[in-house]
């Protein structure tokens, strides 16, 4: 994650220094997005990612403050070799990961007009996680009927806080004066949770 950390801090700062340069009297701007993404990195198995954003914009910078909601279920396999049938049983292990999803960033605008705008974004992220983790399994094995006739899984309940930095884009179609589409991308890298990619859309709003 280092090397696009570093490249996507040169474009950022190099946006940020032409924005400064840029004279004009457009005045302060808001707008509200509510986004549904997808978790394309395999950290959680995959999930889901419900989020509402609100974006102060003035000239082509500005910075955006969201929050959301990433929920996740997915399944491990685990194989018991047993030589008395010389087979391998496997088991199905369900596992849940949910995690709300707070972030300040900054972004420079390098394309804007009446009906679309590009976002490039750079901030920080903080994430409170909670993980239903297979803490043991006890199983009994009918030979005669070659199925489990007792099967019980315990779990534990892992909570963890997770801060790290996040980058990527938004852009926005208005369709509509005040209504339109956005389509987004977010890399997020964070302690105690590992790296996620996030692709998805939604709507946004001019206030």
């Amino acid at each position: 994650m280092k090397p696009i950390l570093k490249s996507t801090l040169i474009v950022f700062l190099l946006f940020l220094f032409q924005s400064v340069l840029i004279k004009g009297n457009d005045s302060i701007n808001y707008s509200i997005s509510l986004k549904y993404s997808l978790d394309l990195s395999d950290t959680y198995g995959g999930g889901q990612l419900f989020t509402g954003e609100f974006t102060i914009s003035k000239l082509w910078y500005g910075g955006k403050i969201n929050f959301g909601h990433f929920q996740s279920q997915y399944s491990s396999l685990f194989k018991v070799p047993y030589e008395e049938i010389g087979q391998t049983l496997e088991i199905y292990i369900p596992e849940m990961a949910i995690m709300k999803i707070g972030t300040i960033s900054g972004f420079v605008r390098p394309v804007k007009n009446k009906w679309i705008t590009a976002d490039l974004i750079f901030g920080g992220v903080y994430g409170r996680s909670r993980c239903f983790y297979l803490k043991e399994i006890e199983y009994e094995y009918s030979i005669p009927e070659q199925k489990f006739i007792r099967l019980m899984k315990d779990y534990q309940l892992v909570k963890r806080n997770h801060f790290g930095y996040q980058v990527g884009i938004d852009v926005s179609f208005y369709v509509l004066k005040k209504a339109g589409l956005q389509i987004n991308a977010r890399i997020q890298d964070l302690s105690n949770g590992g790296a996620f990619f996030f692709v998805g859309g939604g709507l946004c709003f001019r206030i």
